[in-house]
């Protein structure tokens, strides 16, 4: 039984170098294996600043120490990178120490000590300078604009009004990708410039992207009118759509209303001056009476002389043909003494009772009156301003209106005729309808043409999310150590066994322990490994039990 379970090592007089490539091969499966489980247990990096100047990220790199935050920081782009499930903690953190500060200190400039000896044009450059950095820091919160600088061009004021040159500005603007300025949006930046240089006019100011485009391109004044009555119609158009849908939306539902507005607006301005008289609306202005009195034609007259003055004889007075006209004057009634005959319309000279008191009294009155008329006018001016709706039109599209039945089913069905008439004078009261300028509402029901399988909100792909990475990093490392274990160690494994087994199945064969050789100073014998082989196939042919006997004794050992 000793030769039974003896294991004997036999060694080649030459170098065999599989046992060494078999523990490099060993070591190196293993260091793969750590290196997989290091990556495995890894945090998922995330960016937290990106394109940071050396200061700046040197500032951000001490906080991140501090607050014991792990980072991993780019030498060719500066860009500061945290574990994604630490990056808000992180920005906030940053936050509240002011980082990072950015290359700009503005107006903060102006607080260092400028030291002795500085000249007034370092003073006024220092100004200037700081001037630039607060409107750039301004413009770059706009959301468009990642970042600005601004270039002032201010001339030495002079007394002599013909040596003055204007003030001008140069601004440019680096916008963020994907981002756009609108016209509106470039003419703000302009105007708060041109607002805060004295002297500055918005003509004097030019803006400039990263493309080198000319945002600030000088438009003729038509063409700024039209653009400027275009956008006040889309605004209008706008506001009524916007009317139109929050009245209709509570009704039938939302996404199933579509309004469009089309607004005729009064461009030009108008003014119009009106005159109008009124002829039957006559009015008294103003009157003047005059009377004049003096003797009347029945007291002394005639020739003057001694007949004159000697009264009749026997006290009688005879007739004449004065005296009867003049009776005949004080009896006839509407009758006028002294009165102008050519006296114009409205003027009235003497009355019945003034000529008979003026008979009975032997007295001649005359009483003229004037009279001026006002005829009534009206005097109107009117100036209207452009920008006057002069027409609107509307057109409004519905979808059925969903139902639910008795049994619980859903169905769509086309709205009442009433509805419709219903909803016509709720748009209709919205846009401020008037019939005699010509507009016009359409509300038109129809069903929407839409796919049945209802869309899914936008979300974020399934491969991007961070948990899905996790699992598929777990997953990944798994598989690399099985492929090492089973297609590396494996295999290794098997040929050292096989290797080991070889000359123990031999001397085990023989029935006896190898004797030492001479040559090989005391060291078993060795046979080829080909004869090795032939001999453990037939030991193992020959006699099964002792090799399992062999066999055994190795794994109890």
């Amino acid at each position: 039984m000793a030769n039974e379970s003896a294991v004997v090592v036999s060694r080649s007089p030459l170098f065999n170098p599989r046992p060494l490539l078999l523990l490099v091969g060993i070591a190196a499966a293993v260091a793969a294996g750590v290196a997989i489980m290091l990556w495995w247990q890894g945090p998922n990096w995330s960016l937290l600043y990106g394109n940071l100047e050396a200061n700046d990220a040197s500032q951000v790199v001490q906080a991140l120490q501090t607050a014991g935050i792990k980072y991993k920081l780019s030498e060719d782009t500066g860009a500061v990178m945290v574990p994604a499930d630490e990056v808000h903690a992180a920005r906030l953190k940053l936050a509240g120490q002011g980082l990072p500060e950015g290359s700009s200190s503005g107006l903060d400039l102006i607080n260092k000590d400028s030291g002795i000896g500085v000249s007034q044009f370092m003073e006024n450059a220092r100004y200037q300078y700081a001037l630039e950095t607060e409107l750039a820091r301004t413009i770059s919160s706009l959301r468009s604009v990642a970042a600005a600088r601004i270039h002032l061009a201010i001339t030495q004021q002079s007394a002599f009004v013909r040596d003055r040159r204007p003030v001008s500005a140069s601004v440019f603007l680096q916008l963020r990708p994907g981002g756009r300025l609108e016209a509106e949006q470039v003419q703000a930046i302009i105007h708060l410039v041109a607002s805060s240089i004295p002297d500055l006019s918005a003509d004097q100011v030019t803006v400039v992207d990263q493309q080198g485009r000319l945002l600030s391109s000088p438009a003729s004044a038509q063409s700024a009118l039209q653009t400027e009555q275009f956008a006040a119609a889309q605004r209008v158009e706008d506001s009524y759509v916007q009317r139109i849908e929050q009245l209709l939306v509570p009704l039938v539902g939302a996404g199933k209303v579509r309004a469009q507005v089309t607004v005729d607006l009064e461009t030009n301005e108008n003014e119009e001056s009106h005159e109008e008289f009124k002829p039957d609306s006559a009015v008294v202005r103003s009157e003047q009476t005059s009377e004049q009195t003096g003797p009347g034609v029945g007291g002394a007259g005639g020739v003057p002389g001694a007949l004159t003055n000697q009264p009749p004889a026997g006290g009688t007075v005879a007739a004449t043909p004065q005296a009867g006209a003049a009776a005949t004057a004080a009896a006839t009634p509407g009758a006028t003494q002294g009165g102008n005959a050519n006296a114009p319309a409205g003027t009235t000279t003497g009355g019945p009772g003034a000529a008979a008191a003026a008979a009975a009294a032997g007295e001649s009155v005359s009483k003229q009156a004037t009279r001026n008329f006002e005829i009534n006018r009206t005097l109107s001016y009117t100036r209207q301003p452009g920008g006057r709706i002069k027409r609107v039109t509307v057109a409004v599209l519905l979808d059925n209106v969903a139902k639910v039945s008795a049994d619980g089913k859903a169905s769509a069905q086309a709205l009442t005729a009433a509805q419709l008439d219903n909803i016509t004078r709720l748009v209709k009261g919205a846009v401020g309808f008037d019939e005699a300028r010509g507009d016009n509402v359409s509300v038109v029901n129809e069903a929407f043409h839409q796919d049945n399988a209802e869309l899914a909100p936008e979300t974020v792909p399934l491969w991007q999310r961070p948990m899905v990475q996790d699992i598929a990093r777990l997953g990944l490392g798994a598989l690399l150590l099985l492929a090492i274990a089973l297609g590396v160690l494996r295999p290794m494994i098997r040929n050292l066994t096989a290797q080991t087994m070889t000359p123990a199945l031999a001397a085990a064969g023989d029935g006896r322990a190898p004797e030492a050789s001479p040559a090989a100073g005391g060291a078993a014998p060795t046979l080829a490994y080909e004869q090795q082989v032939v001999q453990a196939k037939t030991l193992v042919t020959q006699d099964p039990k002792r090799v399992a006997q062999v066999v055994k004794t190795w794994v109890g050992e």
